[in-house]
């Protein structure tokens, strides 16, 4: 009796759609990314050019009762975010002693490290885009943007920036408040979280938190190790007492923590941009963090996204490619290639659209 075997050509079709839906699903920041406004990174798709729509709240007062209406409306408060999408590839190629084996088995081989590329590949554009400065209207990543550079996007963000455990901190000078941040007082903790989230909440324009399910609204703050570690720490006893004690409470187990309508997640290589990691492809370069706080200590940022914190201009979805032809066959290879631009949102000019950002003391272990 013959069995039916699937052919070959449908096998890696199939093949090639699961490697974008796992994309999607398996990128650290995919709880958080959608294609409608309500998403901390707003997705939106084109080849070319990407205008992304950025509206704040409104604040009128209405009318009430017979009072009327018309000419008594409010104009909406809209800003754009363009985005450029480029091109970013990489290949895993194969000698000879490969070259008998089917496109099918080539990707069954490269796609593990090709799909751990992409994703590594975006996850550190999300983070540079984070990081990013704006002064006189033109987008730096961190590593690019000078002193002065940083010091326009201080002063343009005064309501949006908190260095250590207090606005009185701010200056203005981005530098001399960095340099204010001691090892002691300055660390994170569940005081300044709650800080943060207020200044988001009483920024104008708002900061607006993300809805999930249930009609809670939340929050989301990423930040480096370091940082979570010392937030971990502060929040154990407020886990031990409100949380069941068992196995599930968040202090025997890793992943998330939550307090005060903020999620807080661990992203570890937030600090390899400060410790001098290898992000793939980005102006990574945020070393002068190392030393920038009090007697030269080590400082790291932390996040805090509302509602449309970053665009990503998704130009292609990132998709497989098998090439069986080149040098008459001979050097058969497995690439990756997808086309984005991801940065973070301004508005009028040099102010940030849906984040705040944290100032911490975070030593090394």
């Amino acid at each position: 009796m013959a069995n039916t075997q699937v052919s070959s050509d449908l096998r890696v079709k199939n093949y090639l759609a699961d490697f974008y839906r796992e994309f999607v699903r398996e990128n650290m920041f995919s709880p958080y990314t959608g294609t409608t406004n309500a998403n901390v990174i707003n997705i939106k798709m084109d080849k070319k050019q990407i205008e992304i729509p950025l509206v704040t709240r409104l604040k009128g007062a209405g009318v009430s009762g017979s009072n009327t209406l018309r000419g008594n409306g409010e104009n909406i408060g809209n800003y754009g975010l363009t985005l450029t999408p480029t091109y970013y590839r990489h290949a895993v190629e194969f000698d000879l002693e490969e070259n008998d084996k089917p496109a099918f088995d080539l990707m069954t081989a490269a796609r593990p490290l090709l799909m751990d590329w992409s994703m590594e590949l975006v996850r550190d554009h999300v983070i540079e885009g984070m990081g990013a400065v704006s002064a006189s209207g033109t987008y730096y990543a961190y590593g690019d943007a000078s002193a002065a550079n940083r010091n326009t996007w201080a002063v343009a963000n005064s309501d949006r920036i908190l260095y250590g455990n207090g606005t009185s901190n701010y200056s203005g000078v981005h530098a001399t408040d960095l340099a204010k941040i001691d090892t002691t007082n300055d660390k994170m903790d569940k005081d300044v979280l709650t800080l943060l989230k207020r200044m988001a909440k009483n920024a104008d324009p708002h900061i607006r938190p993300i809805r999930i399910k249930g009609g809670y609204e939340y929050f989301v703050a990423f930040c480096d190790s370091y940082t979570f570690r010392d937030l971990k720490a502060d929040l154990a006893t407020t886990h031990q007492n409100a949380m069941p004690r068992s196995k599930d409470n968040i202090l025997f187990q890793d992943g998330d923590l939550v307090y005060d309508g903020v999620i807080v997640r661990e992203v570890p290589e937030i600090g390899a941009f400060i410790d001098g990691g290898s992000p793939i492809q980005t102006n990574g370069d945020w070393s002068s963090l190392a030393t920038a706080g009090d007697t030269s200590s080590r400082v790291s940022p932390i996040f805090l996204c509302g509602q449309q914190a970053l665009g990503y201009g998704m130009g292609a979805r990132p998709k497989i490619i098998v090439d069986k032809d080149y040098d008459y066959e001979f050097q058969p290879g497995v690439a990756v290639m997808c086309k984005h631009d991801i940065d973070k949102a301004f508005f009028n000019g040099d102010v940030q659209h849906g984040m705040v950002v944290g100032y911490v003391s975070s030593a090394a272990d």
